[in-house]
């Protein structure tokens, strides 16, 4: 018997997919089967996995014209045999004891989504990425349905598949939607977790999510990041959601998502980019602090939004209310000076 199909969307990863490969064929649990889809790869990224595939019947190899890794990812759960189903981007890697650890939970506890902490690497550093919710103790439908559910509204930070472990049986008929360029993850992990009536939330770390250096960067000239973020505000969840939420909380989560967008895509705009000039940067700072949604929901939740934070994001936050451009601009000059 399979114990868990591992899903791993590659499109042209032959730079990391050495090391990704690896960490799979190290996993201390065997029964493991490796799905790779090739969505339409043009490097070398076939020839390394078939290399490997030579050596480890494990390892799977599906090719598609390239649809984006949504499409993949549905494929890949189409096709998987395991009793559990795990994901694993191809610039990633995990640790040896990654799938055995949270496949014993899973057995142990009973229940149908294992999730982990995550390391999130960036050159040299790395941070551990933690949920915030009750650790190592099930949860049930009630908690999920109070706490869970809202943070995947409210904050992308968790939206993730690959630190997760899925009963293959309740996301069989799920689908990532296709089509989505940015928040596949989320709407995914909302009709998992909607479906579910157990889940555990695992004081453990073993995935290592790789940030490309300034790939964000390179793009934001091709890719409309704020169009995006509005088009997540405007998504209707409740169709994802077997209970009725509450309409007054959901506009607060989805303001509160919408200016944690905001605010790191002013960063993001306000860094050099390759292909975008210095006025074009400006402008689109401008056109998002200015946005009459945006100014909508600050004013209205600047409380709720503003919540916790340091005093200078704060301040970052007062300058989108008040449509403060030139202080934006100081303020960032000021803090890469100060974290040079």
């Amino acid at each position: 018997m399979i114990a868990v199909s591992v899903i791993i969307p590659v499109y042209n990863a032959e730079k990391h997919l050495n090391k990704s490969i690896e960490s799979l064929l190290n996993q201390t649990l065997v029964d493991c089967e490796f799905i790779f889809i090739s969505d339409g790869s043009t490097d070398n990224s076939v020839e390394i996995i078939s290399e490997y595939q030579k050596k480890d019947a494990r390892i799977h190899l599906i090719h598609q014209e390239n649809q984006g890794v949504s499409a993949a990812r549905n494929k890949g759960i189409a096709t998987a045999k395991g009793e559990f189903i795990g994901f694993l981007d191809a610039d990633d890697f995990i640790d040896s004891n990654f799938f055995q650890t949270l496949f014993e939970i899973a057995q142990k506890e009973n229940v149908e989504i294992v999730s982990s902490h995550f390391f999130k690497e960036f050159n040299s550093n790395s941070e551990i990425v933690k949920a915030k919710f009750p650790l190592n103790v099930p949860l049930d439908n009630d908690f999920i349905n109070q706490n869970i559910i809202p943070q995947f509204i409210k904050d992308s930070s968790l939206n993730s598949c690959w630190n997760k472990l899925f009963k293959a049986s309740l996301v069989k008929e799920i689908q990532f939607p296709v089509g989505v360029p940015l928040g596949e993850d989320g709407i995914f992990n909302l009709q998992a977790f909607n479906k579910t009536n157990t889940t555990f939330f695992a004081d453990y770390c073993g995935y290592h999510y790789i940030e490309v250096e300034g790939s964000a960067t390179r793009n934001a000239a091709q890719k409309d990041y704020f169009k995006r973020a509005l088009e997540v505000y405007d998504f209707d969840y409740q169709k994802l959601i077997s209970f009725d939420l509450d309409k007054s909380k959901m506009e607060q989560w989805k303001s509160i998502r919408l200016m944690e967008s905001v605010v790191s895509y002013i960063y993001l705009y306000l860094q050099p980019s390759s292909g975008l000039s210095f006025f074009e940067r400006i402008k689109y700072v401008k056109h998002m602090i200015s946005h009459p949604i945006v100014q909508k929901v600050i004013h209205q939740y600047f409380h709720e939004i503003s919540s916790g934070k340091s005093k200078y994001q704060q301040n970052i936050l007062n300058c989108i209310r008040n449509q403060s451009i030139f202080k934006l601009i100081v303020m960032h000059q000021y803090s890469q000076f100060r974290n040079k």
